[in-house]
């Protein structure tokens, strides 16, 4: 079974549970017997709310099976359950719906204690069935020692994507059904093998496109020049980029106007705690390695880079006490409205770097770092919201992995979901 059919079971399933559970109650307060009344007032009011809980699901990465760590399962469906009833709160409290005569409160917390547990143990049962060796696919991957590494690691947390790796850069096992192989691999006589196989049922794939399908990144040891050429040299997405410019703009504009009543009571309390300036510009690289003017709150010490630019780390004795705040919401990005309405940024891309770093230390170690210029920077990013805060030239070779991924793959729909594993950051306070 795909991926993509099983993210629909998922959803479908979830959906069933939540009807199953409101059911439950709305029959149980009633003795059994609740009036058609009683149901049709319940049902029409939860047929609203429940797409928010669905929605809420979708934030936390219940959906995003090939991002989504089974080891934090507990803790996605109590955080996304807490979340859907407070958004239901808001809804029901807040906003009136024409028509409603129920603020089913009670209930609302009924149907959430029965759908928590229900929720958690078919998500337990969805991985256990899908992650048994009996369903799994045999597969062979064959590749530079690094990407096969980083493919095992990947599928280790992930069984439920379905494969099992039976071989790795040797001979091909008689029950293989998928071989990866790394393109340009060095081995004539293996490609030679794998190529008489093709029309014997066996499928074979590009090794980066299979780490791609299973990670959410590009691994830039299995590619070369020619998959940029493939991928990246020419993209036909002038409605996307037109949408994406005015979706930009609109949304920037939007909150600007909105965040005037936060930035009168934020800004003099950070002029007082923090003193000048406010707010900071920097130069970072742009789109195709074009230069800008950055904005960002300080949420560092005035003089913390005076010995030269360095990288942040753990717990830096530089981040004030209201910067760490600030990074953790991400609220010190905010400034970079101005960017985006300068046309400078978007809301979603790879984030920007400083030139120097840049030179005198990425591009020079990271084979084709440069090329995630190929795409606007962002205020938020593919890497940033599946990644963690990068501290290193090493984070950031990790990081561009996922940066490709967002250039070969940038559309609405990746950039929606982008956006709402960034409003998950910002609640969580994950940021760094």
């Amino acid at each position: 079974m795909s991926n993509r059919a099983k993210t629909t079971l998922l959803l479908l399933i979830d959906a069933l549970i939540l009807v199953l559970s409101l059911s439950v109650v709305v029959y149980a307060r009633r003795m059994g017997h609740p009036s058609d009344n009683y149901l049709a007032k319940h049902y029409n009011l939860f047929s609203l709310i429940f797409p928010f809980w669905i929605l809420m699901y979708f934030i936390e990465g219940l959906y995003t099976l090939k991002t989504y760590n089974p080891a934090n399962l507990s803790i996605s469906v109590i955080r996304s359950t807490f979340l859907s009833v407070f958004v239901s709160m808001v809804l029901v409290y807040l906003f009136p719906i024409e028509g409603r005569s129920i603020t089913p409160k009670t209930n609302l917390i009924l149907v959430a204690i029965i759908s928590l547990p229900l929720s958690f143990f078919w998500r337990r049962y969805f991985f256990s069935y899908f992650s048994h060796d009996t369903r799994l696919r045999e597969t062979v991957l064959i590749g530079s020692d690094e990407t096969v590494k980083m493919v095992l690691q990947e599928l280790e947390s992930k069984p439920h994507l379905g494969y099992k790796i039976v071989s790795t850069n040797s001979t091909i096992p008689p029950e293989a059904k998928l071989i990866a192989i790394e393109r340009n691999f060095a081995d004539r006589e293996i490609y030679q093998n794998i190529f008489n196989l093709l029309g014997s049922g066996v499928e074979v794939m590009d090794l980066a496109k299979f780490a791609e399908k299973i990670s959410g990144k590009i691994p830039i040891n299995a590619i070369d020049e020619s998959w940029f050429i493939e991928y990246c040299g020419h993209q036909e997405s002038r409605s996307y980029d037109f949408l994406k410019l005015f979706v930009d703009k609109a949304i920037a504009i939007l909150l600007l106007i909105l965040l005037i009543p936060v930035a009168a009571i934020v800004l003099p309390v950070l002029l007082i705690f923090h003193g000048r300036p406010i707010v900071f510009k920097q130069i970072r690289t742009g789109l195709n390695n074009k230069p800008f003017k950055l904005y960002k709150l300080r949420s560092m010490v005035v003089d913390a880079e005076k010995h030269g630019a360095q990288w942040a780390k753990p717990g830096d004795a530089r981040v004030t006490t209201i910067g760490k705040f600030l990074r953790k919401s991400r609220f010190d990005e905010l400034p970079q409205l101005i960017n985006i309405i300068r046309g400078e940024m978007s809301l979603v891309g790879p984030r920007p770097e400083r030139p120097e770093m840049i030179e005198k230390q990425l591009a020079p170690s990271i084979p084709y770092y440069n090329l995630r210029h190929l795409v606007k920077p962002g205020v938020t990013g593919w890497a940033q919201v599946t990644f963690r805060y990068g501290f290193s030239a090493e984070d950031s070779k990790e990081k561009l992995q996922y940066d490709l991924f967002y250039v070969k793959n940038k559309s609405a729909w990746l950039d929606i979901l982008v956006l709402f594993k960034t409003i998950k950051t910002v609640l969580t306070g994950a940021g760094q």
